[in-house]
């Protein structure tokens, strides 16, 4: 596996980098060495975890709001019918979303689909295109998932990811480069909360409501989502024991490299993250519950030893946990997308093994 040509820091910069990033300043990072250890170990951490990314920040602020979810008009489509709606997730941030219900009966699996930045948004992972060209694009790169999943049977959720247009906080003056997520982050920091933080609020907001309708299976919950939606799923369901199943695609790496390049959007940043643990740390409060990785081998964002040094921690911290069969890694052949024939085999035998 060939990694393209990257720069480099000098080595000055590098002896910064390496003593501000000491591995023994991880005051969370798993180094347990039994499953009773790691029972331990992930109370703790998810807590401090909850902490990191400011949630409790989020909820002392509410007061007596309480997060509700309006419905509309139903479309119906071969196989499943698409309703809009919308979260009123925090006074003055309401987040839009698709609801996805097959046509046979239930009860049904969940499934929570949150997107990227580059996932064109939650209209193409519920089907909706405005052009032939958007269409035959997402179609050949499997982004249409929550459709993929109300044609399995799931009850389907693609919400909007909050950060990214029209659900952000958007840069008027491009004093953030013209990136909302990264005005998103800023305001974010200002009060003491992560844009990551805000992400695991909405999706914990939907999932309770999903989980709440009565045609809801509750022992089979997915969770998957690609780029920036892979880290909101992957932080999700570290914090959410309620999720079963998880699958981040093309976004589990290490978040600095050895060459101290960081690896993910600055509206991923959260601060002191890297005194709690790695990546892999943080994924290992999934464990023992199933979990698969996708990457591609042609994704220009992580490289491939990165990501194969998170997949390494991550694997031991699942052996630890006596979970190591319900872990997996897998390589798509190209880049920066969705693997349906990678990722859907996991998940049908994960689901399986749930509803057993």
């Amino acid at each position: 596996m060939n990694e393209p040509a990257r720069q480099t820091h000098t080595a000055s910069v590098l002896h910064y980098l390496h003593n501000m990033y000491q591995e023994d300043r991880r005051s969370r990072a798993c180094r347990c060495a039994s499953a009773a250890e790691h029972t331990t170990w992930q109370q703790e951490a998810r807590s401090a975890l909850r902490q990191l990314i400011g949630l409790p920040s989020i909820a002392a602020v509410q007061g007596d709001y309480r997060p509700t979810v309006e419905l509309y008009d139903v479309q119906e489509e071969h196989g499943f019918s698409r309703q809009q709606g919308v979260l009123h997730s925090e006074p003055g941030m309401d987040i839009s979303f698709w609801l996805l219900r097959p046509h046979q009966a239930g009860p049904y699996p969940l499934g929570l689909f949150p997107h990227g930045h580059q996932d064109w948004g939650m209209n193409t992972y519920a089907g909706v295109f405005t052009t032939d060209e958007a269409r035959t694009r997402a179609l050949a790169e499997d982004r249409d998932v929550a459709v993929q999943a109300a044609r399995r049977g799931y009850l389907a959720i693609a919400p909007a990811t909050r950060g990214f247009a029209p659900a952000a906080v958007p840069d008027l003056n491009e004093r953030h480069g013209g990136r909302h997520c990264r005005s998103q982050l800023i305001h974010c920091l200002l009060a003491g909360r992560t844009a990551i933080g805000e992400r695991v609020w909405d999706l914990s907001n939907l999932l309770a409501w999903g989980l709440a309708l009565p045609e809801v299976d509750a022992r089979r919950v997915l969770m998957m989502g690609n780029s920036g939606g892979g880290m909101a799923t992957l932080y999700t369901a570290a914090c959410e024991p309620r999720i079963g199943v998880a699958v981040p695609s093309c976004s589990f790496c290490t978040l600095v490299g050895l060459n101290g390049l960081v690896h993910h959007c600055d509206c991923n940043a959260v601060p002191g993250v890297l005194t709690f643990g790695e990546f892999h740390d943080i994924a290992g409060l999934i464990a023992p519950r199933h979990l698969l990785t996708v990457n591609g081998r042609q994704d220009p964002l992580f490289p491939l030893s990165e990501v194969e040094r998170a997949v390494s921690g991550l694997r031991r911290i699942y052996a630890t946990a006596d979970a190591a069969g319900r872990y997996e890694h897998r390589w798509g052949d190209y880049g920066h997308r969705f693997y349906a024939d990678l990722m859907w085999p996991f998940i049908d035998a994960a689901m399986t093994q749930r509803a057993g």
